[in-house]
């Protein structure tokens, strides 16, 4: 069964219970209601009744009497069976439904003397059930008569039956209509729920037979309409991961190539020095590459591990209390030759006295090796690349130290720089050529600084040059 037909039947079936529960409660209540008003009715009509022929009781018109008997048994008819009165003289004055005359010597027997009122019921000779009122008449404190009346218990159970009869056809077709109306919407709802849930599915379905660019196009505003947002942000953000994936394997592939050829070019070189007698110059040359090589290998397995490692928490940091500007002016003198052969610009700034703060040595070297080597990368000839230190951060206010890594470089898109911490990423080319890396050394710059509860971001200007900041906490 699938889900429109599910929810459909669930629906229809809470429908139904309520209905259920809603018309017995009507049917109930109802019943009730119209005995409690018959009962009133019934009370109401022997009070008038007694009323009438109290005046003519007081003149002792027995006529009057009779025909208030008589007006009685008409009017009502047929709730009312017999009514009758009967005075201090035995003297009975009464009238029946039926006129029947064996019936009615039987009834006028009900008519007699009572000492205080009573509610009676009974079954008649015919069968019927009667419900008798009773009431003596008091005149100077003298009981003077008696009222009689007679009520059909059978016929008020018919009234009752007759309009609830009635009542329950209504209901009836109510709770049919109803039915059919809520099943009706309950398939509409469903199919405005299960048809962007299907669509989901089978764009879905498109993903794992490796189609990416699949998109929902879901007009809502409620939570489906959320839910296909979210899926389609989660399409294009799958399809930027393998795209750069690719970038990466093929970036993972030259920088594996590269060294390991070098490795394997040099290695035969050496081999071959057995039998030509090369220099001692070129067989240093050979291993001196081969080393450079293996370093490069080597720092590059060593990137992918750490940043494993960071991601899952388990990068081990050996905090000390230490002082940046020598750790900055050691990694620029580092560069110093490799700028001076660039034709490039490398030079450290130091402002005012930096305080110590307790960092991993190791990881924040790695952390401004990183930013420099980014920079230098994208910087052209005679162009400059600066690393500052500042006391207090501008933006984070006295309780972080501020470093900038600035160049003059190419610069990045500004829709691209909140991207480029992302694992794999690397700036879409444009108008200007770069030179292509594994896209892993600004995500180990994030996480490390992450580690030092810092933060790090990037500022640019495209064709002028990037400025990445990163503070740490004194």
């Amino acid at each position: 069964m699938n889900l429109r037909a599910k929810f459909t039947l669930y629906v229809s079936f809470l429908l139904l219970i309520v209905i259920v529960a809603v018309s017995y409660n009507i049917f109930t209540t109802q019943k009730k209601f119209l005995t409690q008003q018959i009962s009133e009715n019934r009370t109401k009509a022997f009070q008038s009744f007694v009323s009438m022929c109290n005046e003519a009781i007081k003149v002792k018109d027995d006529n009057q009497v009779d025909n208030a008997v008589k007006l009685l048994v008409s009017t009502y008819k047929p709730s009312v069976v017999y009514a009758g009165y009967i005075n201090s003289n035995n003297v009975v004055m009464f009238s029946s439904r039926d006129e029947d005359r064996n019936i009615d010597s039987v009834l006028k027997t009900r008519i007699k003397k009572a000492n205080k009122d009573y509610i009676e019921t009974y079954s008649s000779l015919a069968g019927e059930q009667i419900c008798e009122f009773a009431t003596p008449f008091f005149f100077n404190g003298e009981n003077v008569g008696t009222f009689v009346v007679g009520f059909s218990q059978d016929i008020m159970k018919k009234q009752i039956d007759d309009a609830i009869s009635m009542m329950l056809s209504k209901i009836k077709t109510i709770v049919i209509i109803t039915i059919i109306l809520g099943i009706l919407l309950s398939y509409f709802l469903s199919y405005t729920f299960t048809k962007p849930i299907k669509m989901l599915t089978n764009a879905a379905e498109q993903i794992t037979k490796g189609n990416l660019d699949v998109e929902i196009k879901v007009n809502r505003k409620d939570e489906i309409g959320k839910l296909s947002d979210t899926f389609n942000n989660m399409a294009k953000q799958i399809k930027e991961l393998d795209s750069m994936k690719d970038s990466f394997v093929s970036s993972v592939s030259h920088e594996l190539r590269s060294p390991l050829s070098a490795i394997d070019g040099y290695c035969d070189l050496l081999i071959d020095c057995v039998d030509k007698n090369y220099s001692k110059e070129q067989e240093l040359k050979g291993l001196k590459i081969i080393k450079q090589a293996t370093v490069r290998l080597t720092n590059f397995i060593n990137n992918i591990l750490d940043l494993a490692k960071m991601k899952a928490n388990k990068l081990e940091v050996k905090m000390v209390s230490a002082d940046v500007g020598p750790l900055i002016e050691e990694i620029v003198s580092l560069y110093q030759p490799l700028a001076t052969q660039q034709k490039k610009k490398i030079y450290a700034e130091i402002n005012g006295t930096i305080p110590k703060v307790n960092i991993d040595v190791e990881k924040i070297k790695q952390v401004i090796t990183n930013l420099v080597s980014n920079a230098m990368k994208f910087t052209k000839e005679d162009g400059s690349v600066g690393v500052k230190a500042f006391p207090n951060s501008g933006g984070y206010g006295n309780d972080f130290i501020e470093i900038w890594v600035q160049d003059d470089g190419v610069g990045i898109p500004k829709q691209q720089v909140d991207l480029v911490f992302q694992k794999f990423y690397q700036v879409q080319s444009g108008e200007f050529k770069r030179p292509k890396g594994t896209g892993l050394g600004l995500t180990i710059v994030f996480e490390m600084i992450k580690l030092h509860k810092g933060y790090v971001w990037a500022e640019s200007d495209l064709g002028k040059g990037t400025t990445f900041k990163f503070v740490l906490p004194k």
